[in-house]
């Protein structure tokens, strides 16, 4: 169930969230473990604070680096999509401080399809 929840939450739209939380529940029935805690949510909000980024709902901000965080130890690649100044480019760039990264963004246009 938490695997299911886990690496499947990230990808749905916000409208969606509530339907996929209502199918878990019916095949999980009275179920909820909670989500492995993150260590440096503390870290995220200080990154935020000193990029001047503007304070959003703080769990829907550090739940989004959260979630990007488990999705690259779990996947080979990872995409990050969504409308325009939604915030992709933040998440990525607070992750890549809070966990001292190096993150090579690759455009795939550049590359041939053979």
């Amino acid at each position: 169930m938490r695997a299911l929840r886990d690496m499947n939450m990230p990808k749905f739209v916000y409208d969606d969230v509530p339907l996929f939380k209502g199918l878990i529940g019916d095949l999980f029935p009275g179920m909820d473990p909670v989500r492995k805690p993150y260590e440096k949510k503390d870290k995220i909000k200080e990154i935020c604070d000193s990029l001047g980024f503007q304070p959003l709902p703080e769990d829907n901000q550090i739940d989004k680096v959260v979630q990007l965080f488990e999705t690259m130890g779990t996947r080979h690649t990872t995409m990050v999509v969504g409308p325009t100044g939604a915030g992709k480019s933040s998440v990525i760039q607070v992750l890549q401080k809070v966990e001292g990264a190096v993150i090579y963004t690759i455009n795939p246009k550049s590359i041939t399809v053979s």
